[in-house]
């Protein structure tokens, strides 16, 4: 038996790799699962959060009822993110989203979100 494969059976093999993959058309209609996030932040944690949009907007823009997110707070309770999971985005989902404010996810965002800086009122004339 020979480890060599004849020209019949190279264009079988392409043949087959092409019916499989002629479904998806582009690599861009290939789904790919991804986390988007929006960031909000507030001056104040005594005022309510901007709005932005509602989430039962985000499901009738995404036509997927209940959309799949999580929310993380800063500790100082000032930013937060609202991750929204996307099991099998494609190209045009992911424009959708981009178009919506929001930001493909890198590994780490939820870990990362930043304090806002406070700032500090200088009295003239005292010395510390």
């Amino acid at each position: 038996m020979s480890n060599k494969m004849t020209t019949t059976e190279m264009l079988d093999r392409k043949i087959a790799w092409c019916k499989q993959n002629a479904f998806w058309g582009t690599p861009s209609a290939v789904p790919k699962v991804l986390d988007f996030y929006f960031e909000k932040t507030r001056t104040s944690v005594d005022e309510d959060w901007p709005e932005s949009f509602s989430l039962q907007d985000l499901a009738d823009t995404l036509g997927e009822d209940p959309v799949r997110y999580r929310i993380y707070y800063s500790q100082d309770n000032l930013t937060l993110r609202l991750f929204v999971f996307r099991p099998r985005c494609t190209w045009d989902e992911q424009k959708i989203m981009l178009g919506l404010g929001f930001v493909v996810a890198q590994p780490g965002d939820a870990d990362n979100i930043p304090n806002q800086a406070v700032e500090e009122d200088e009295v003239e004339g005292v010395d510390p």
